[in-house]
């Protein structure tokens, strides 16, 4: 059953992702922000993508805001609030991933990127592990591999995303006319019924 608890207690257990929303009796809620916090954690330590930590930061933050905001409400619209699941825990079993061309691309390129970085981790540390961290070839292709890779990818990702922006305003700008043209022969048949209808009237 929910209901709305002691406050201090309250701050104390939303330090913890989802266990203050338990503690107020929205358990689905609770279990929803404690879940999807831990696969973040595990997403981020099985990559090794330092770079990950945003997301379970972000999350863990909302978390512990949306508690206690929860918390803050009068009697009347805490009442009305109703214990769900978030982020589409509450639908796994029905979940059907259904992606088109595009959003496949994407998938595959990411997935791609993911496992040869994973690769380049285990291989340059057993590489370093071999020649040692005091070698200067080592250091020099760790610092460019952690800094400057990170910012050319991340460059030509945004050079893509305003391409792809670019032919879509471009796509969105043909096809009105694609319609205007279809819909001008149209207009111009109906004229011409008119115009011989109007001379059968006089005819007769």
């Amino acid at each position: 059953m929910k209901s709305k608890k002691n406050r201090f207690w309250l701050f104390i257990f939303s330090l913890c992702p989802g266990a203050g929303h338990m503690y107020m009796g929205f358990m689905r809620m609770g279990l929803s922000f404690m879940l999807g916090f831990m696969l973040m954690i595990a997403v981020m330590s099985i990559t090794g993508l330092d770079v990950l930590v945003v997301f379970p930061i972000t999350l863990y933050i909302y978390s512990f805001f949306h508690a206690n905001n929860i918390g803050s409400l009068d009697n009347e619209h805490f009442a009305a609030l109703d214990d769900e699941y978030l982020f589409g825990f509450g639908d796994m079993e029905r979940i059907r991933f259904r992606l088109d061309r595009k959003n496949r691309n994407l998938a595959a390129v990411v997935l791609i990127v993911l496992g040869i970085y994973m690769l380049w981790n285990v291989g340059f540390g057993m590489l370093r592990d071999y020649m040692g961290w005091d070698n200067p070839v080592i250091r020099a292709i760790y610092y460019t591999m952690r800094d400057e890779v990170p910012r050319i990818v991340i460059a030509i990702a945004i050079i893509w995303f305003g391409v792809s922006l670019l032919r879509g305003k471009k796509e969105d700008s043909v096809e009105p006319k694609a319609i205007q043209e279809q819909e001008e022969p149209v207009k111009w048949t109906g004229q011409v019924e008119q115009i011989e209808k109007k001379e059968e009237q006089g005819e007769a």
